[in-house]
């Protein structure tokens, strides 16, 4: 018996008389007198669904296991994060920021609601009058969620934000937040999310600023999810033997029903 992945191949070495042994299964004739018994049909098509029914890579970060130290760590103008194939940037500069340490991200006291929505450390950027964030991705993905916190304000000083999803220069999903929309609010954690926009993007950019433009703001960023769409995963080489393997034997069942096995 030879077994390729999950499937089972039954070789009979020595010449001679061959008939149906099983229901649903036969005897297909090889030279030199080796016989193949065929698998049920039933078997295969659902080894091939299991091979080709990949899981969707699913990524997390939440910045809890960078090794971060103290209240709040510079990280400059790029910081990439290997395990979730995503590069972070800032004109503004890129911080860790621990929670409940000194007002580095936002105020009072880094505490975003509900409590421990961010664990110890969040992401953020410097603070400007206009504050901008951009996660660009080694391989594009279907879709993705984080959470902003602190969008508050109200008049001149009303934080505004938008969050555009792209794939290359197409810009294919943008969502507006500002400050007094439902969820937003002081030190409160607001949801962010991304998903079936008819494509893939690769890159999500993020700004803020004030309706007066001179309000200096930060983002306090954490909580960020990202799934790889399945069709974007290339299938295994063993696959592509195994297909190319379940093609050769129907051949050569067709043949066999046309050439009686004597």
């Amino acid at each position: 018996m030879t077994i390729i992945g999950e499937f089972a191949i039954f070789l009979r070495i020595k010449p001679g008389a061959t008939k149906r042994c099983c229901r649903n299964s036969t005897i297909i004739k090889l030279p030199f007198g080796v016989r193949i018994m065929s698998i049920r049909r039933s078997f295969i098509l659902a080894g091939v669904a299991t091979m080709l029914a990949l899981p969707a890579a699913a990524a997390t970060l939440n910045f809890e296991s960078e090794g971060y130290v103290g209240n709040s760590v510079s990280l400059g103008n790029d910081e990439a994060y290997a395990g979730a194939d995503v590069t972070f940037s800032s004109a503004n500069g890129l911080f860790a920021v621990k929670t409940g340490g000194p007002a580095d991200g936002f105020v009072p006291n880094d505490n975003p609601l509900p409590v421990g929505v961010f664990g110890d450390y969040f992401l953020t950027s410097d603070f400007g009058t206009t504050t901008a964030m951009s996660i660009s991705y080694g391989t594009a993905v279907s879709a993705a969620s984080f959470d902003v916190a602190d969008i508050d304000g109200t008049g001149s000083n009303t934080e505004e934000f938008t969050f555009k999803a792209f794939f290359g220069a197409l810009e294919v999903g943008s969502i507006a937040v500002n400050s007094g929309d439902p969820g937003t609010g002081d030190r409160l954690a607001y949801s962010i999310g991304f998903s079936n926009l008819g494509s893939l993007f690769d890159r999500i950019e993020i700004v803020g600023t004030t309706a007066g433009g001179t309000r200096h703001i930060g983002i306090a960023f954490d909580n960020f999810n990202t799934t790889v769409d399945v069709t974007t995963v290339p299938l295994p080489a063993a696959a592509w033997m195994l297909l190319a393997g379940i093609g050769g034997l129907g051949a050569l069942g067709r043949r066999s029903r046309k050439q009686p096995v004597s």
